[in-house]
């Protein structure tokens, strides 16, 4: 009985991580798919210059939900620091600074390839 009682308490104790893993994997994954995915996408409109304010705007505000999140896997610091440098970018952008260095400082920030090598789980 002891037992059972004792591995109950634990589920609850540890059920908050995961409600925190998947609440964690569903930011990503939104802000990826309703973002940053695909040649049509908000960010790739920013980037060639085709966003409204508002596609702008939201876009930034979309990303923003990243902050805080967790790696998925690999260091945590250098995740912070590659949302952190994405965010910043595309708000100066929706702050209104269209330049050429702002752009291509966006486009840098959101490298796929340099997020995903180092934070995104291996598929079996």
């Amino acid at each position: 009985m002891k037992i059972c009682i004792t591995l109950i308490a634990a589920v609850f104790a540890f059920s908050p991580l995961y409600v925190g893993a998947d609440e964690n994997h569903e930011i990503l994954e939104k802000v990826m798919k309703e973002g940053l995915k695909g040649d049509d996408c908000p960010l790739a409109k920013v980037l060639d210059g085709k966003a409204s304010e508002k596609e702008t705007k939201d876009l930034a505000t979309l990303i923003g939900t990243m902050k805080g999140t967790k790696a998925p896997v690999g260091d945590q610091g250098e995740y912070d620091k590659k949302v952190e440098e994405l965010i910043a970018a595309i708000n100066a952008i929706a702050e209104g600074d269209d330049s050429n260095d702002a752009l291509d400082r966006l486009d840098n920030a959101s490298n796929c390839k340099a997020c995903h090598s180092d934070h995104k789980p291996k598929k079996n």
